[in-house]
This record gives structure tokens, sequence and C-alpha cells, in this order.
């Protein structure tokens, strides 16, 4: 309880001191930020201000120079038809404007007082073109000097003026006791500054930049931003030291700027202070916040801790409560219905206890005797439909136990009868299991005899299909036979007619040797041997035509004999392969008689362990029915002890 009181008295003071810490630090930001911008625009204000009176007192200073070069040059063109002494005029001129020299040079630069030569002089290079120019500081034996050249015409006047001329200008402009005014050219080279050695050095901060960027940086790049032509105020570092400046072109010069500087801390020391004195008075502000806070935290967080600590006691069951806080606020109205939740409470539980109580007395036609407000009356009315669902449920419990009882010895004589019906199964599918195990067994033989006689026919076929093929290289053996016995009866007409003409010939020489009488005999002698020799060749050569011709035949009887065995041979190889297909298609189905019958063999297993399953299930049904016989005859008792209504209060009393 302390805890909580605690935490809701911490919660307050943290979110109102935080809404104060908030509240002050916006003031106090607020303030510093307008202090600290007011301040910077004042600044920015005076400084450019001051820059660009800087500038326009340089671009004055030039235009009276100007003023001076033309009456300079007006007086040399009106004096080269006096043919006067020009040197006196111009050494009275510088002595009269402050000047160190004066000097009136002829368009190609050459000085037509003393004959010194221009050409080599950035200035005059410049004013050539017809433009005023402002030269770079000449340091001579430690005392620097600048040229103004102004054309006019034919001729170009130069006005060397001493570094007072500028210094005076950036001593006159100095703002405040660390503020330094210093020009620049275009290449960033300090033209004026008040540390003359500087200028003496010639001193370039984007050149000390390129060796020492932390140093020089960001004054490196404000002078980039002076060369470029810009004006404008910006805060920079030199060397750690932080400055402000402000910077603008100077006008009728060929790109030099002034910049008017300060320390950062000399004008700015007012923000400072400004801000300590915010910070002091944001803390003195929060102080008395925090314990006018306190106080007021104290006088809410009290009694709303005591509430606390009733509803706690409230919530652990002590409903004796008496809470006496004398405040008529939102708080006294806590108090208050605080004490009335208490007695509420206090009235209802009595009334749920009672109740309660009527109900496991066996009392169902028990009512609630109290007002239950709100949502409480969802209680009352949970109650009421309790009784009225726990009289309506112990009436149907009452009829099922009667109707459980009746039924119980009806599925009794039930699994008794499902007992001796599943033996009777269990045997049937044993017998029919057994001659079915037969059958697969010779399915599976028969199977494999199908698969080795599918073997012997493929081999058969194979067997067939190379007599085929040994029966076509006879046949075409005896072609070649044959178309060789041709040949040599050919061979043996051309033997016959060679004998036929020797014959004749050998005729012809006996007759010619029969002539020559004694001169040929020797020559009909041989005429004789020839003629008998051709005889003989005929004789055989009709020997060997008889044989060739029986061969011929032979061999044509024998083509054909090959020819119809051939045919015969085709006709078994295809009636092989088509008894090899359907030697084939019958393993195929015996295999998936093998299958089937391995199915419905297991089907007989889950048959009969079915069958086994039930006679157990027909047991436990017949023990569970005898089961429920008691639980419905105990249950019926149990029911009778209960009095729902005003007819079973006598009965119930009758039973007891």
């Amino acid at each position: 309880m302390k805890r909580r009181q605690t935490g809701i008295k911490r919660e307050l003071i943290l979110f109102t001191m935080g809404c104060i810490i908030c509240i002050v630090f916006i003031l106090s930001a607020g303030s510093v930020y307008l202090s600290y911008d007011l301040n910077r625009r004042t600044l920015n204000k005076c400084l450019k201000e001051t820059s660009e009176l800087v500038s326009e007192k340089i671009t004055q200073q030039l235009k009276e120079y100007s003023v001076i070069a033309e009456s300079i040059a007006l007086y040399q063109i009106g004096n080269a038809a006096r043919e006067g002494n020009i040197a006196l005029f111009l050494n009275m001129s510088s002595s009269q404007y402050g000047l160190n020299k004066i000097d009136i040079l002829s368009k190609d630069g050459v000085s037509i007082v003393n004959g010194d030569s221009y050409n080599q002089d950035p200035a005059f290079l410049q004013a050539k073109e017809g433009t005023a120019s402002l030269s770079d500081p000449i340091v001579k034996e430690g005392n620097v000097s600048y040229e103004y050249i102004y054309p006019y015409g034919d001729i170009v006047v130069v006005l060397e003026f001493p570094y007072s001329v500028f210094e005076e200008i950036i001593k006159d402009t100095k703002l405040g006791d660390t503020g330094i005014t210093y020009m620049i050219n275009r290449n960033g080279r300090k033209m004026a500054h008040e540390d003359f050695s500087l200028v003496l050095a010639g001193q370039n901060d984007i050149e000390d930049a390129k060796k020492d960027p932390g140093a020089y940086g960001e004054a490196a790049s404000l002078e980039r931003s002076m060369i470029n032509g810009d004006a404008g105020f910006r805060f920079f570092r030199v060397k750690g030291e932080k400055k402000i400046g402000a910077y603008t072109p100077i006008a009728d010069t060929n790109g030099w700027s002034v910049n008017v500087t300060a320390m950062e801390s000399e004008f700015m020391s007012g923000v400072t202070v400004s801000m300590l004195g915010s910070l002091l008075l944001g803390i003195v502000s929060m102080i008395l916040a925090g314990l006018a806070m306190l106080h007021i935290a104290n006088r809410i967080t009290k009694p709303i801790g005591q509430a606390a600590e009733a509803i706690e006691r409230l919530s652990g069951g002590d409903l004796n409560l008496e809470l006496s806080v004398k405040r008529s606020d939102e708080i006294g109205q806590i108090v208050q219905k605080v004490n009335e939740m208490a007695g509420k409470y206090k009235d209802i539980i009595s009334d749920i206890s009672r109740f309660l109580h009527e109900i496991s007395s066996g009392n169902l036609q028990a009512e609630s005797g109290c007002e239950y407000p709100g949502e409480f009356n969802g209680i009352r009315t949970s109650m009421e439909a309790i009784a009225f669902r726990l009289r309506e449920t112990l009436l149907r419990i009452k009829a099922s136990a009667d109707e459980v009882t009746e039924g119980s010895g009806q599925v009794w004589d039930g699994a008794q009868e499902l007992a001796k019906r599943s033996a009777e199964q269990s045997g049937a599918i044993e017998e029919l299991q057994s001659a079915m195990t037969g059958v697969f067994q010779q399915s599976v033989k028969n199977a494999e005899y199908v698969k080795k006689a599918s073997v012997y026919v493929t081999e058969s076929g194979k067997k067939v299909d190379e007599g085929n093929l040994h029966m076509h290289s006879l046949n075409q053996a005896m072609e070649e036979v044959d178309l060789t016995s041709r040949k040599i009866n050919g061979i043996t007409k051309l033997i016959e007619d060679i004998a036929f003409q020797t014959n004749i010939l050998a005729l012809n020489a006996a007759v010619e040797a029969g002539r020559a009488g004694a001169a040929g005999k020797g020559f009909g002698v041989v005429a004789d041997e020839v003629r008998n020799l051709a005889a003989k060749s005929a004789d055989a050569a009709k020997e060997t035509k008889g044989l060739v011709e029986q061969s011929v035949n032979a061999v044509s009887k024998g083509r054909s004999l090959a020819e119809n065995t051939g045919r015969i041979l085709k006709e078994i190889a295809g009636q092989a392969g088509m008894t090899e297909e359907v030697i084939r298609q019958i393993e195929v189905s015996s295999m998936d008689q093998v299958q089937v019958m391995e199915q419905i063999n297991q089907s007989l297993l889950t048959v009969s362990e079915v069958v086994q399953s039930n006679m157990e299930t027909a047991r436990e049904s017949s023990e569970s029915s005898k089961w429920l016989a008691g639980q419905a005859q105990a249950l019926q008792t149990e029911v009778s002890h209960f009095r729902v209504n005003e007819q079973d209060k006598q009965i119930g009393s009758d039973q007891i």
C-alpha cells in the first residue's frame, strides 16, 4: 500500500516537475536564443555597416585620385602647347595632395617627365586597356606605397600615394578593443592591415591554409568568398581564436575586398551572462515549484492512500470497513463509495453463502433473498439458473438411470450372443485362411512353371531364328551352285564345238596328207591322232554335260526344298513368337493372381484379427453391462437424496 501511494505521489511530482522543467527549459532556451539572435543580428548589422563604410571611404578616396588625375591630364594637354615646366607642377601637386609622386606616361608606357618605363607594371597593363587600376603594395626600404594609374585619352597619369592613406582608414573603423580591419587583393594577399609586418611580408591566409589547414582553413574559406566579390557575415577561427567578420568588396578596384573583424568573446559575452542568468532563474523556479508540488501531492495522495488501503482490505475479504475522511471533493466521494461498496458486498456474499448452503443440503428449490445491483444481478440470475438446471439434470439423470438399468440387461444378452457368433466366425475364417494358403502356394508354383516355360519358348524362338538364318545362307549357296552349273554347261558346249572343229580340221589334214603322198605320210599320222583326241574330247564333253545336267536338276530340286523349308521355318518362328507372347501374358496373369491371393490372405488375417477383437469386445461389453447396471442403481440412490419439487420432498424423506 505504501508502495502504491509513493508511486502515485512520485508520478504526480515527476509529471508536474517534468512540465515545469520543460516550460523553464523552453523559456530559458528561448531567452538565450533571442538574446543570441539579437546580438548576432546587431553584430551583423554593425560589422556590415562598418565594412561598407570602409569600402565606401576607399572608393571615395580613389574617386578623389581620379579627379586629381583628370586635372593633371588636362593640365598636361594645355601645357603641351605652352611648353611649361611640367616636372615642377607635378612636384607641387604631389605635395599639395599628400602624394609621393605624380608621373605622366605616354601611351606606350614611357614617362614624359623622366623617361622611366612602366611596360612591365601590371597596373599599367590594366590601365592601358582603358580602365583605372590600383597596384599591389610597392615595398621599398621598409616602406609601402601604392600606384593609382588613370588613363585619359592618349596619356596615362600615375599617382603614387603612401600606405598611411589606407592605414588611417582602417584605424578609424576599428571595432571594439579587439577589432581589426584589413584589405586583400584578388589573390588573397594583405593590402592593408593593423599589423604592418603582414603587409610587408605579403601574408596570404589562402596560401598558409595549404600548409596548416587547422589554423587558417576557416579564414581561407572566408577570404575565398571575398575574392569572389561576395559580401557577408561569418564566424571563423584563426589559429584557434574565435572571430567574427563582415566583408564587402571595394568598388573601382581589380578585386580588392575589406574585412572588419573582432574577437567573438568580446561581443558574445552578453549571451553567456544571459544563459547563466536564465539557468539560475530556472533552477530557482524548479526548486520553488518542487516544494509547492510536494505539499499539494501530500494533500492529494494521503486520502487516496487511505482509500487504496481500504480497497486492498476489501480485495482481501475484509468487509468490515468504515472510512472517515471529511472531504466534500471527489476524494471524499471516493471514500463514501468505498464504504457503500463494502456494505453491499457484505450483503451479497451473505446471500450467496445461504443459497449455496441450501443447494449443498439438497434443496434445489432455494431462492435468493437479496437485491443485486447492476452487473451483480447476473450472479443472482446465474445462481437461480444453476438451481433450475440442476433440478432438470437430476430428473433426466433419474430417468436415464432407469433406462440404463433396463438396457444394460439387453446389452449383456447381446454381448453373449455376439461372443458366440464371433467364435463361430473365427473357426470358419481359420479354415478359409488355411485353404487360401494352399491356393496361394499352388499359384506361386504355377507362376514359377510359367516363368520357366517362357524361358524355354524364348530359347526355342532364338533357335528357330538361327535356323532361318542358316536356311537363308543355304538358299544363297544353292543359287551360287545353280549359277556355276549353268556356266559349266556352257563351257561343255564350247568344248564340244572345239572337238567338232578339231575333228573337221583333222579330216582336212588327212586329205591333204593323202594328196601329198609319201611326204605327207607323217603329217597324216598326226592328223589321225588329233582326230582320235578330238573324238575322245567330244565323248568326255558329252559325259560331262550329262553329269552337269544331272547336277543342275539336283540343285533345282534342292533349291525348291530349301525354299519350302525356309518358308516353314518362318511360319514356325512366327508361331513361336505368338506362343512366347501368350506365355508372357499367362506369366503376368499368374503374378497378378499371386498378388491378389496375397492380398486376400492379408485381408483374411485382418478379418481374423477383427473377429478376435469382436470376441474380446463382446466379453468386455458383457462385463461393462454388469458394471453399468450397478452404477445405474447407485445413481438412482444418489438422486433420491435431492428435493427437486414438492412431491420429491416426501419421497426423499421416505427413502432416507
